[in-house]
């Protein structure tokens, strides 16, 4: 998945004769628009990939008094969180601008859009909805971010 969302930032930016913000905003539809039919070609994927999730943090919380992440979750987080701020900084380095927030807040405010719009649709396969909940994160995203 990170290397087709990769290819299609690049190939937008290939043909891009534009910079900064307006820029930005291809770039980052470019990678949702790569993103969002690999998830959809693969839903029960995606349904185990929740309820893994959910199971190991079940198995955790049931044992535990104290406020500790569990490690694998975490890890997976971790490494999901890292795919996501390499996409932005990409993303923002071929667009000519800049986070003027840190990076990882960003990419944790995309992953937990993200984790969210694809369970709905999940639940109601509403493609409309995915398609805006999109839009509105790429613009939500373009006031995070400055012409360099």
């Amino acid at each position: 998945m990170r290397s087709a969302v990769r290819e299609a930032v690049e190939n937008a930016d290939a043909v891009l004769d534009i910079t900064g913000l307006r820029a930005l905003r291809v770039l980052l539809h470019a990678g949702f628009s790569a993103y969002w039919p690999l998830v959809k070609a693969r839903p029960v994927q995606q349904i185990h990939a929740y309820e893994k999730t959910v199971q190991t943090l079940c198995r955790h919380w049931d044992s535990r008094a104290d406020y500790v992440p569990d490690p694998v979750v975490s890890e997976r987080q971790r490494t999901q969180q890292q795919h996501v701020v390499e996409w932005l900084e990409l993303c923002a380095r071929r667009s000519g601008t800049r986070w003027i927030e840190p990076v990882d807040s960003v990419a944790g405010y995309v992953i937990t859009l993200v984790q969210g719009s694809v369970l709905r649709w999940l639940a109601d396969c509403d493609d409309e909805a995915i398609l805006v909940a999109f839009d509105d994160l790429v613009s939500n995203l373009l006031t995070r971010a400055v012409d360099a």
